[in-house]
């Protein structure tokens, strides 16, 4: 049996084994491996059957592993027509290559008589016949039966011509052909692998590997040489360790930039010499990284929030322009509250978030939810550079949207807890009487007003690094308010007993003048509790008095306007 069904079994073209056999696309892929000839070889067997009547085929036990840049080279796709053998390019032709003289099957040449018994009379002239001839036995001993015949042969010989001439010298001269197509792969792939070895010796990441002359071993004295790779890794990890030491020398000595830093800053500034000297230079020592990572951390943050270039325009600025931008967002603040209030309309209860909790306790949680956000944000040091910035009233530094958002900064439990205590016990009994646009009109305007209050007396004192946050001013306010309302009405402190509570009974007007009193007196006693901002709690408590006095003014004349003229002479007790 000729050995052609070896060869075109082992030779990656199209319809070389049953669909079965292939994955879907492995028709497409296999017969774009080689470059289809215009007149195909004979190659392979699937050209003598019909898809009906192509016979079964069984693999041998020995595998044949063929490099995978066989099976999917750079190729030009082709046009199917309606000749099983016909094939046409979609693109132009290539560079013609050179001439294949092929290997001649005898020193004498065939003579014309011999030619015409093997093709047949007529079919070929002798000098055609002799050269594909040649040419045949050449692409059998060299393994590339597959390729393209050259381009004079193409024109003059047939697709069963070329199947004579293989058929006949595959009868006179055998050849395992096999063996020549395995011989081929072997040395492309030499050609390949050379060619890659040459790259990578030319950029440095391939040396020879031991066992050749001039080899170097690897470590532990491998075989294998040593790992360019490796090398690379450890050259990397060596520059990054030496990047994060001299960061870290660099961060060790940057306290004592920061304390020279700050020595220049007290000279230029007369708010900082009122404090002593050394308790602003004086700063933690920095932690080590390397030991105390969580440490380093939060010191890293910390000076990432403190202001330590100030600008001079910051410490030349007048009192003017440190008060006026946050003056005015004070006004804007209270008109777009009144704007609010007058234009809220409450929600349907369906319609609501917590359709089953008061609206009083609702507004109350929502505004603790938000301080306690915050407070927690506090906690978090990558936040620290924006809540310095926005969440807490620095004079020497200001910002007028500080003064909104220093009202729902906490630093401390005690401080959060205290204030969110009060406002829920005053909140939600103003909230129910007021609603709820007056009442976060109310809670915004006085929390404005108090922030502002403190930030001029600051300015105007000349403290301009104390600085200020919380709700205090805003909860100011709803006291005040509460009182105002209820002017006339006889209050009493809820943990008075009940026995006591109508000796202990005063006007609301009362309770908030004592109040007043109290936060007076200590503004000027020289005994003072830094902790507490006295200024920012007046602040609240006289835009909280005066809300309430225009609330109770407008629902006065409301309520006489709703009068009847019966009840204007008397009629009504």
């Amino acid at each position: 049996m000729s050995n052609a069904f070896g060869v075109a079994w082992r030779i990656p073209c199209p319809g070389l084994c049953a669909s079965s056999l292939l994955p879907s696309s492995t028709a497409t892929t296999l017969r774009s491996a080689w470059p289809a000839p215009r007149t195909l070889p004979s190659c392979a067997p699937w050209r003598l059957y019909s898809t009906a009547s192509r016979p079964s085929f069984v693999l041998s036990n020995t595998a044949l592993s063929i490099p995978s840049r066989f099976l999917t080279p750079s190729i030009r796709p082709y046009k199917f027509s309606h000749s099983l053998f016909n094939w046409a390019r979609s693109e132009p032709e290539p560079a013609e290559p050179e001439y294949e003289h092929g290997v001649p099957i005898r020193q004498q040449p065939l003579s014309a008589a011999e030619i015409n018994a093997i093709f047949g009379k007529g079919k070929v002239s002798p000098e055609v016949g002799n050269r594909l001839l040649a040419v045949v036995q050449g692409r059998r001993l060299a393994g590339t039966i597959d390729l393209d015949l050259p381009s004079d042969l193409v024109v003059v010989v047939r697709e069963s011509t070329f199947n004579t001439a293989l058929k006949w010298l595959r009868a006179k001269y055998p050849v395992d052909e096999d063996a020549a197509i395995l011989a081929r792969f072997e040395r492309e792939e030499r050609e390949e692998e050379e060619k890659l070895v040459r790259r990578a010796e030319k950029l440095g990441l391939y040396k020879p590997q031991s066992g050749t002359y001039g080899a170097e071993r690897g470590e532990n004295n491998s075989p294998y040489g040593k790992s360019v790779l490796n090398e690379v890794r450890e050259y990397n990890e060596a520059k990054i360790l030496k990047e994060e030491e001299q960061k870290r020398q660099e961060w060790l000595e940057g306290e004592l930039k920061d304390q020279e830093l700050m020595k220049r800053q007290l000279e230029r500034n007369t708010a900082l010499q009122k404090f002593e000297e050394n308790a602003v230079v004086e700063a933690r020592p920095r932690a080590d990284p390397s030991q105390r990572p969580v440490l380093a951390w939060i010191q890293k943050h910390h000076l990432q929030a403190t202001e330590k270039e100030l600008d001079p325009k910051h410490m030349n600025m007048s009192t003017s322009r440190r008060i006026l931008p946050s003056l005015i967002l004070t006004f804007v603040t209270i008109g777009l509250g009144c704007l609010f209030a007058e234009y809220y309309q409450p929600p349907m209860k369906n319609d609501r978030l917590w359709p089953n909790v008061p609206p009083a306790a609702a507004t109350i949680l929502t505004i603790a939810g938000l301080n306690a956000s915050i407070f927690l944000l506090w906690k978090f040091p990558p936040a620290w550079r924006m809540l310095n910035k926005y969440f807490i009233s620095l004079p020497l530094v200001p910002r007028p949207f500080s003064i909104l958002g220093s009202v729902f900064s906490h630093q401390t439990v005690k401080h959060l807890a205290m204030n969110m205590a009060i406002l829920w016990f005053m909140g939600t009994k103003v909230h129910d009487e007021i609603g709820r646009g007056n009442f976060l009109a109310l809670y915004m305007a006085s929390g404005a007003f108090g922030s502002m209050a403190s930030l001029a007396a600051r300015v105007l004192t000349g403290n301009l690094v104390v600085t200020s946050l919380g709700a205090s001013g805003a909860i100011s306010g709803v006291v005040a308010a509460w009182c105002i309302l209820h002017t006339n009405d006889k209050l009493v402190l809820w943990f008075v007993p009940y026995e006591w509570q109508n000796t202990f009974a005063a006007p609301g007007w009362v309770f908030l003048a004592g109040i007043v009193a109290f936060e007076v007196a200590s503004v000027l006693s020289p005994i003072k509790f830094r902790q507490f901002d006295y200024m920012a709690h007046l602040g609240g408590y006289f835009a909280g008095a005066v809300w309430a006095a225009l609330y109770n003014a407008r629902r006065e004349k409301k309520r006489k306007q709703e009068m009847t003229w019966w009840d204007k002479v008397g009629g009504t007790k």
